[in-house]
C-alpha cells in the first residue's frame, strides 16, 4: 500500500496530483478509470474527477448532504459504510 498526505505529493487536493502519485506507486496509472476514491470534502471529488477516477462521497464526514450534492462533484454519495 501507499499513503501519503499533502505535504508529502507534489499538489494538495484538489490537485490529482497527489492521487496519481500513489496509482503509480501501486503500479496502477494505466488503469485510473477502474480506480475509486472515497471522500467527505469537495475537494475530494475534484481530485478524483480530475484523475479520472471513480469519486465517492460519504456523508459521515466534515460536509453536509446539501453542500456535497450541490458541488457536483462526486459520481455517487452514500450514507453508510454498508452503501460503500
Amino acid at each position: 500500500g501507499t499513503i501519503h498526505g499533502a505535504d508529502t505529493v507534489p499538489a494538495p487536493k484538489p490537485s490529482p496530483e497527489g492521487l496519481l502519485q500513489c496509482a503509480r506507486e501501486l503500479g496502477l496509472e494505466d488503469d485510473l478509470s477502474n480506480m475509486i476514491y472515497v471522500g467527505d470534502a469537495v475537494g475530494d471529488g475534484r481530485a478524483a474527477r480530475a484523475a479520472g477516477m471513480v469519486s465517492v462521497g460519504v456523508l459521515w464526514g466534515s460536509n453536509s448532504e446539501e453542500k456535497l450534492r450541490s458541488a457536483d462533484t462526486f459520481d455517487y454519495i452514500v450514507g453508510s459504510v454498508d452503501e460503500l
